[in-house]
């Protein structure tokens, strides 16, 4: 088996990383945070922690772990967003990483329980087990062996249930292979690559669509390759892998920072034998030794702990699920300590795209314009990951339900007929500057990727066409 003791730069360069993903993550926050859950926002933190209480009681701490109890005013909100925007730069520098990950853990989580519809992504879920164990990792003057391992494993079913999920789905478009020459188009926030690429033969997106199958389903395994058959030979080749499926996946997407959290986690599969001739005269010396032993005894019961919910997870997610396991992995669920892994597991075909529009008459309307998503036919897909405009990416997955369904999309209509401002901020024009209008209401349309021969006579990158409403009218009573 590997040791940890030949990757002590890769543990710190990941810790160190790991404040720039957050710098992205809590960084964005400060931008659309009040529009989003504020007072004034689209589902506001108090109505909901309320909603939570009246149902839960007491429990509802254990259910909704979040600082929002003591405070749940735009002013905490804000505060959270820019102590852990600080606090990951500090991080970054290696300032006291332990309390540096303890804090973060603590102000993302709470942002996290609270946030709802707008925080419901794999990714994260994915940053906070990281962190569970990033904080382990640190506790400790070298990595713990169970610690290490747990790392290592939550590195592999990141990917192997990714692929996994995808055969599961029984999915005709991911078995045929043509899965990927769907979602260039249909993904919720395409780029400018995207069109590009969704131009390239079918062969293309066959052999792209293997290859991510070979990535996630065959090399995961050969992250555990033992020492003596050239363990860390094959772990480069391993990084080298996912490194490949990330640059790929980002340079044709927008997945906030997904692909970014990704490949920094990936770093730990790199020895010291690699990373030294570049990074140690920048790292200085290391830390050897041993810690307390209390400290390494009570790290490693929580690495073995971490290990073995892992494996009920991979369990439950591969075989019959196990009702003692889902128990104990549901008591800790609200925590995001262990969790569950896949996205795109049915490959969207078509792109129903809900368009946004107000009225002072009923008869005349006028289109709201959002930052990122597809709206104006000649409007360039931009690249905006690590950023992740929560607005946009919520409207992607509107087609599939009934408006009714979603009340933060019903919330997010009174605030346009209102004319709130927080949430108005939220979006890229809005045709009504004056005053609201006196009626909203919500289309949908089929868009899809403009082909050559329009692109260079039109300028338009896409190309619509009615489907029909959305939504009925609304309009405020009087």
């Amino acid at each position: 088996m590997f040791d940890p003791q030949n990757y002590l730069i890769a543990s710190k360069l990941f810790t160190q990383l790991l404040g720039l993903i957050y710098f992205a993550a809590f960084g964005a926050f400060l931008f659309q945070i009040r529009g989003l859950m504020g007072r004034e926002g689209i589902l506001p933190v108090e109505s909901f922690l309320q909603w939570i209480w009246q149902r839960a009681g007491t429990k509802a701490y254990r259910y909704v772990p979040t600082l929002f109890w003591l405070n749940a005013s735009d002013e905490a909100l804000m505060a959270v967003a820019a102590l852990g925007t600080l606090f990951s730069i500090l991080l970054f520098f290696y300032v006291y990483p332990v309390l540096m990950l303890i804090l973060i853990y603590i102000l993302y989580l709470s942002i996290l329980s609270v946030g709802q519809a707008f925080l419901s992504f794999g990714w994260e879920m994915f940053l906070m087990e990281i962190t569970v164990n990033a904080i382990l990792m640190n506790m400790t003057a070298t990595p713990n062996p169970a610690v290490w391992v747990s790392l290592n494993l939550l590195l592999f079913r990141f990917h192997f249930q990714g692929g996994i999920v995808k055969l599961f789905s029984r999915d005709v478009n991911w078995r045929n292979l043509t899965a990927v020459a769907y979602h260039y188009q249909t993904q919720p926030i395409p780029n400018m690559i995207a069109w590009y690429a969704h131009k390239l033969p079918l062969w293309f997106h066959k052999a792209s669509t293997a290859i991510m199958f070979f990535v996630e389903l065959v090399v995961p395994f050969a992250i555990f390759t033992p020492a003596f058959l050239f363990g860390e030979e094959v772990r480069l080749a391993v990084f080298f892998c996912f490194m490949y499926l990330q640059l790929m996946i980002w340079l044709t997407g927008n997945f906030s920072y997904l692909n970014h959290l990704t490949a920094v986690f990936s770093i730990i599969l790199v020895s010291d034998r690699y990373l030294s001739p570049f990074l140690h005269p920048f790292f200085g010396a290391l830390p050897q030794g041993q810690s307390p032993l209390v400290v390494e005894g009570i790290v490693t019961i929580a690495g073995i702990l971490l290990v073995t919910m892992q494996l009920m997870t991979l369990w439950n997610h591969l075989y019959y699920p196990n009702a003692f396991f889902a128990r104990l992995l549901g008591n800790v669920q609200p925590f995001h300590i262990v969790c569950r892994y896949g996205i795109f597991a049915v490959m969207t075909t078509k792109r129903y795209e809900v368009v946004v529009e107000g009225s002072d008459d009923d008869e005349n309307w006028k289109e709201y314009g959002f930052y990122y998503k597809p709206s104006e036919l000649d409007r360039r897909p931009r690249r905006i990951s690590p950023y992740q405009p929560r607005l946009d990416w919520q409207i992607w997955f509107l087609p599939f339900s009934s408006y009714q369904d979603e009340e933060w999309f019903q919330n997010f209509m009174t605030h346009l007929l209102v004319g709130s401002k927080h949430v108005l901020a939220l979006i890229r024009f809005n045709p009504f500057p004056e005053r609201p209008p006196k009626y909203v209401r919500a289309l949908i349309y089929d868009y899809k990727f403009t082909d050559w021969q329009t692109k260079k006579r039109t300028g338009q990158w896409w190309r619509r066409t009615l489907v029909g409403s959305y939504s009925p009218t609304f309009a405020l009573r009087k």
